[in-house]
């Protein structure tokens, strides 16, 4: 008997077949986007961990005369790694230590350590004691919430006992003589022009960079980095009284939400990049009041199909919900095929509006809605608004406060989805 082997169809079957070539990736899509972007990320050090090394180097130069190019840098783990040392120098009484963020990048920001110190001679052994403070590129702290007093320099506490720990290691197995007291001057050249790429604003800090510690080796913009962020940035909108809290993937959107709430204070916005569900809980957490999730087109396809935790790069938007959506509310066959020939998310949206489609935004909104409230647990109320490339408000979807039920009013009903009236007796 003659055996047939069967051809496999990597196209997929069933009477529904759209134009993939558009809309989806081959199988392996994914771990290439995620090849690609961890090849980008460099693998890189905090201002912390560089302060740290820094300020243990230039002890050693200070004490031995030897400019070392690595250290052995104990971390808050207990963990050690040699950290590299771009250089060393002695001048005006002081002592002055250089590290990098990125070692293998000769134009990476850098951090300075300088360091005075003051001798007594009646002084043999015992606690040296350390003062910190920040120069030129190290910001000021200018709103509550963090765990510095508003106006201290923004060197954060797990900063300044990384430094600690590492002298206070140094002094025990390396003679200091009649030194009893280092005054460490930590330094960002540029760091007023590097705070304006970065979001230190945003939670408080002013005229330069945050001295911070997180993992020492880090990637850049890891979902942990985020995370911080995210609650650093709902502490201070707690700390100074905001209620109501607005959340937007990026600053785009944070400019179309400043003006749907222009009465609302600049603490109450809030990014969150992909990371909408650490978002949402740690919101939920902190009280709130009521949650504002505003967010454009493409970011609210991923919310609609429920990717909450995923990488914003590593995740091709597909329209074939939309398209769904479109089979569902029974919208002219030319405008499902032009529809089906669309390649981006971009130009679907041209489309619908042109055709105002304000069922499918509304289905759209609804559907994010419930991905998102599933988070919450559908106890926090939260609206959800969709708004265009261009600020301009296509639909939105709220959790009614009182009862914790949908609020649909003023929104209109799609023909196939019209509620069936209910006779009573």
């Amino acid at each position: 008997m003659k055996s047939y082997k069967r051809k496999r169809n990597s196209r997929g079957s069933g009477s529904f077949l759209p134009n993939r070539n558009h809309h989806e990736s081959p199988a392996n899509a994914y771990h290439s986007e995620r090849h690609r972007i961890e090849k980008k990320n460099r693998l890189g050090y905090t201002t912390g961990t560089c302060a740290a090394g820094a300020a243990k180097a230039a002890t050693i130069f200070l004490l031995t005369g030897d400019s070392p190019e690595t250290i052995s840098l104990l971390l808050p783990s207990g963990k050690r790694f040699w950290f590299p040392i771009k250089g060393c120098k002695k001048g005006d009484g002081m002592v002055t230590a250089r590290a990098s963020t990125v070692a293998a990048d000769p134009n990476a920001p850098e951090v300075w350590v300088h360091i005075r110190y003051e001798e007594n001679a009646s002084y043999q052994s015992g606690t040296l004691s350390f003062a910190i403070h920040g120069g030129n590129g190290v910001g000021k702290v200018t709103k509550p919430g963090l765990p510095l007093a508003v106006g201290d320099d923004a060197i954060f506490p797990e900063s300044q006992d990384l430094i600690r720990e590492n002298l206070m290691e140094l002094s025990k197995f390396m003679h200091f003589g009649s030194i009893c007291q280092l005054s460490l001057t930590i330094e960002v050249p540029d760091g007023d022009k590097l705070a304006r790429q970065s979001l230190s604003s945003k939670i408080g800090i002013e005229g330069g960079v945050a001295i911070q510690e997180t993992p020492a080796l880090s990637r850049m913009a890891t979902p942990e980095a985020w995370h911080h962020w995210i609650n650093q940035a709902l502490t201070i909108a707690r700390e100074v009284g905001v209620t109501e809290i607005v959340l937007t993937p990026g600053a785009k959107g944070e400019r179309f939400a400043r003006k749907i709430f222009p009465e609302a204070p600049p603490e109450s916005f809030v990014l969150t990049a992909d990371h909408i569900e650490h978002a949402l809980l740690q919101s939920k957490a902190m009280g709130f009041t009521k949650i504002f999730y505003v967010s454009h087109f493409s970011k609210m396809l991923k919310a609609m199909t429920g990717k909450t935790r995923m990488s914003p790069k590593a995740f091709v938007t597909s329209l074939i919900p939309v398209y769904h959506l479109a089979l569902v509310e029974k919208l002219p066959e030319n405008l499902l095929t032009s529809l089906n020939q669309c390649k981006t998310p971009r130009e679907g949206l041209d489309l619908l509006i042109r055709e105002s489609a304000k069922n499918i935004f509304f289905r759209i909104c609804q559907r994010a809605h419930r991905n998102l409230a599933r988070i919450l647990g559908n106890e926090s109320p939260l609206e959800v608004i969709l708004v265009s490339y261009e600020g301009e408000i296509l639909s939105r979807f709220k959790t009614e406060e009182k009862f914790g039920r949908l609020n649909i009013q003023d929104h209109p009903f799609a023909p196939s989805m019209k509620p069936t009236p209910v006779e009573r007796p």
